[in-house]
Formats: C-alpha cells, structure tokens, sequence
C-alpha cells in the first residue's frame, strides 16, 4: 500500500491538476484515487499496476484491480476520498464487487453508449489481458516509459540483476517494451485520452 500511495504521488507529480487530493487507503488491502481528469484513467491505472507488478518474483506476484468509474461528483471529502460521494464513486464501488477475476473495468454510466461502450466493454478488457501477462521486467520497462525516460535512462535506474549484478542495456529495455506490445497499448491509450478530452493530447 506505501508503494502504491508513493506511485499515486508520483502520478501527480507529472500530471499536474489529474489527482484530487491524495489516495486514501482503508480495509488494509484497498485504495481509492479521485481525478479531476477523467481521460487520464487508465494511465493511471497502468502506472499504479507496473509499481507493483515490477516487483514480482518467482514466489509471489504483486498487482491491483482497478475499477474506474466516470462521473459526477457531489461531495468531496479531502480528508478522506473514500468518504466523498456521488456517481462516479457509486460507480468505482459496484464495477470492484462485479469484476470477477479481472483487473480493470470501467463504468461511465448513461454515458456508457457508442464510444464509451466499446472502451469499457471492448477495450479495457483486451488491454487488461495485455498487461495482466507483463512480467516483472516488461512492468519495469513500462514504468519507465510512463514517467517519460528513454531507454537508456530506463537502464541506468534499473536495479542490478543476475550473478554479475549488472544492468540491463538500451536493446534489453527495448526488448521488454516489445514483448510488452508497449507501442500498441500506448496508440491505445493516446486514443482513449483524445476521445476523452485529455488536456495537450
């Protein structure tokens, strides 16, 4: 939960004005983060997954669900966002109880038609399949890309790994974003923030 609220944090360092307030953690094992930036969703949602995701190991495999709702918001609590109220959070709510085994979903509402319906039903699934198969190494290089690093910086920050306890090279961070489809998700994502309305997309 520290890492996720760090990765929140950081989110909202480089996306200035996205986040309301800070994410509030409750029950031990879940979280809640309110956006003023309804298009940035699922970059957030990828951002908080490869946090956690890149740590995993052969013993025991770290993730999050995230359930995005879109919507109005009556009331904000900032102290605690998951004390707030209104559609949006209604909706986050009841997508978390209907995922099943999924790790996204995405509810907008009356707004949930045409476009809308695709993205949530056609492809928020197909992109949740993607990144679900990420292994630590394709998370670690995903990351990197979604704070805005090369390659080469990628594998400069990378911790040292095997018997040598060496770094990765450009080509091998490279390689992960391939095995990642990185290049395809991101063409996703540049969709979903245009349609949506993401300001300088």
């Amino acid at each position: 939960m520290a890492s996720l609220k760090a990765a929140a944090d950081a989110f909202a360092g480089r996306h200035p004005g996205a986040v309301v307030g800070s994410m509030d953690t409750f029950r031990h094992d879940s979280w809640q983060l309110l956006l003023g930036v309804p298009a940035l969703a699922l970059r957030a949602a990828l951002y908080l997954r490869t946090v956690l995701k890149r740590e995993s190991d052969a013993d025991i495999k770290y993730d999050t669900r995230v359930s995005i709702g879109i919507g109005e918001v009556e009331w904000i609590s900032r102290q605690r966002i998951s004390d707030s109220r209104g559609p949006a959070f209604t909706r986050s709510g009841k997508g978390l109880d209907a995922m099943g085994s999924r790790c996204f979903a995405l509810d907008a509402g009356e707004a949930d038609s045409g476009g809308m319906a695709a993205l949530a039903n056609a492809a928020v699934p197909l992109l949740d399949c993607v990144v679900g198969d990420w292994t630590p190494a394709e998370s670690r290089a995903v990351h990197g890309v979604l704070n805005g690093l090369t390659q080469e910086e990628i594998a400069r920050q990378w911790p040292p790994v095997g018997k040598n306890g060496r770094t990765p090279s450009r080509q091998a961070v490279g390689d992960a974003l391939v095995r990642a489809h990185w290049s395809t998700v991101a063409e996703v994502l540049g969709w979903i923030e245009a349609g949506l309305g993401a300001p300088g997309r």
